[in-house]
């Protein structure tokens, strides 16, 4: 399977995700014309605002590509959906409803498709269908240029009665077949964007409401967002979605039990509630009312932020369309969309003025590759993968947001003039994230770092801005000087190297923090329990000089 994708690297070193819910998630493009509405009672594992990790993959053979699910309740299948990515993933497609053995229960070609986005293909006639019982949705692309999440199904995708189910319940998941026919093949569990249409059975008789989601807590995560928690409600068919309400508005639908409201106006107060939904609409009673107030403009005057950092206003983007691995020794991408992940494999490569849905980085072990990174936005989405890394790499008045990890300095690097933060929210409550992690040989100057993901239990959640520990490799070496360290929905704002108990904590040496700023934040420690932690003032080289409060009292360092 010819799925080129940094994430065939990444997402599988870095995740080992529990079950989770598949969430609606914000911000994401919507197509215009694009097939997106169910018919009464109507559910499917994705919402429509789900979007693959490549949208297009380079493969242009013909292929079958498939999912296994499982359901919670009888009902009926009545058609199958499907991503594009684009025209070049040409039809008309053709989709199709197996049997766990490979007996095809159903089959349907598309018509009057949209060039981009969720196409939705209905059976002729529903097909009957068990509680618990596997079956496979499939759809053939004559020109291949699928859409593909490396690593999709490493863990369980579930949203009201339907389950995606894991590789290995049930053999692979994310199957595939060249030459079209019952597909049985798997490439690192990648789920290709193939999707059920079902009805519950006794659906249209439905008229029982949700119970009301309980225990809905806001909490301010900076100036310009606020993260919300709830409990599950219950329902007799199964939970659809929640609807979150801002003001008394309705503002999203998500899967999950945590939403992060961004794009809010700084010291500015908001009411919420939520109500729960199940598949055949009925709304539960809404939950109880809660407010918060984002905090104040988080960035002092002179430190990176959004305006001043990433794509530089008035360039004109152009679509990438070269490799998403680099092997090319001073290759320059300039003023590009990219659309992919980009693996550094070759000496001296220049990105800038770009704007890189996906991640870039050279390898932990790797050697005598390299990469400049400037004046450009990197968005690693809402996945658990590191944004920039881990050896070798500048990066200047980079803009950075999304994955579990914004920035990783395994070795080697600068990180200058950049603005980190936004780290994506994990439904499955697995990841910790945070905004860079330094390891040795680090120039971390003038930047503003934040980790401001929402917690989500029983174990998502910030550990700091900037960590570092010893598991794998002495911290040294690493200069941290002149940067904002607003608050985080963290532990602590910043790590010092030195934490307890690790292969390596005794080795940590060279360390230095010099003139950095650290705000209040919403807890007024910077961090849930404080700015500063395991830093060491006895080990060799050790050096924590003029560091203070935003307000210009000093701070002083925490052994």
């Amino acid at each position: 399977m010819n799925v080129r994708s940094l994430g065939a690297v990444l997402f599988l070193f870095l995740s080992a995700c529990a079950a989770g819910t598949v969430d609606d998630f914000a911000g994401q493009e919507e197509f215009p014309g694009e097939h997106q509405a169910l018919e009464g009672g109507e559910v499917s594992l994705f919402p429509d605002s789900a979007r693959p990790a490549i949208p297009m993959d380079s493969d242009t053979g013909a292929v079958e590509l498939g999912m296994k699910f499982r359901l919670s309740v009888p009902g009926t299948i009545r058609g199958v959906r499907f991503f594009k990515g684009g025209a070049q993933n040409a039809g008309p497609h053709r989709v199709s409803l197996w049997s766990r053995e490979g007996s095809k229960l159903a089959e349907a070609s598309s018509t009057n498709e949209t060039t981009a986005g969720w196409q939705t293909v209905r059976f002729a006639s529903p097909v009957k269908v068990s509680a618990g019982t596997t079956y496979v949705v499939s759809y053939y692309a004559p020109a291949g240029r699928y859409g593909a999440t490396v690593g999709g199904f490493n863990s369980e995708k579930s949203r009201g009665p339907i389950r995606g189910l894991v590789s290995g319940a049930d053999g692979v998941n994310g199957v595939y077949r060249y030459g079209g026919g019952f597909p049985t093949q798997g490439y690192q569990n990648t789920d290709y964007a193939v999707d059920v249409v079902f009805l519950p059975e006794g659906t249209e008789e439905d008229t029982q409401a949700p119970s009301s989601p309980a225990g809905l807590v806001a909490s301010a995560a900076s100036s310009t967002t606020i993260n919300l928690g709830w409990n599950a409600s219950t329902d007799n068919v199964g939970i659809a979605a929640y609807d979150v309400f801002r003001n008394g508005v309705k503002i999203a639908s998500t899967a999950s039990l945590t939403y992060a409201d961004t794009g809010l106006t700084a010291d500015t107060s908001y009411g919420y509630f939520v109500k729960a939904r199940d598949a055949a609409g009925n709304l539960s009673a809404a939950s109880n009312g809660v407010t918060a107030t984002t905090g104040s403009t988080s960035t002092p005057s002179g430190f990176p932020n959004a305006s001043n950092t990433g794509v530089p206003t008035g360039t004109q983007l152009t679509p990438y369309t070269g490799p998403c691995t680099v092997t090319a020794a001073n290759m320059v991408i300039d003023s590009k969309t990219v659309n992919c992940d980009l693996v550094i494999r070759a000496s001296g490569v220049t990105i800038r003025n770009s704007k890189i849905n996906g991640t870039v980085s050279t390898e932990e072990n790797s050697t005598g590759y390299s990469f400049t990174l400037t004046d450009s936005h990197v968005d690693a989405g809402d996945r658990i993968v590191t944004g920039v890394g881990a050896v070798n790499f500048t990066a200047v008045r980079v803009h950075v947001e999304g994955g579990n990890r914004s920035i990783h300095c395994w070795r080697d690097c600068e990180i200058r003039d950049s603005y980190v933060h936004g780290q994506m929210t994990d439904e499955t409550g697995t990841a910790h994230e945070s905004g860079i992690r330094m390891g040795r040989n680090a120039t971390i100057r003038h930047n503003t770092i934040t980790c401001d993901a929402p917690d989500v239990p029983p174990d998502a959640g910030c550990s700091a801005a900037l960590t570092g520990y010893g598991d794998f490799a002495p911290v040294e070496n690493n200069l941290v000087e002149n940067n904002y360290f607003p608050g985080t929905t963290g532990g602590f704002c910043a790590y010092g190297g030195s934490s307890r108990g690790k292969p390596y904590s005794d080795s940590t040496n060279n360390i230095r923090f010099i003139g950095n700023v650290f705000g209040r934040g919403s807890s007024g420690r910077c961090g849930y329990y404080g700015a500063i932690t395991s830093f060491d003032t006895s080990e060799p080289g050790n050096v924590w000089s003029n560091n203070t409060w935003e307000d210009g009292t000093v701070l002083l360092p925490s052994n």
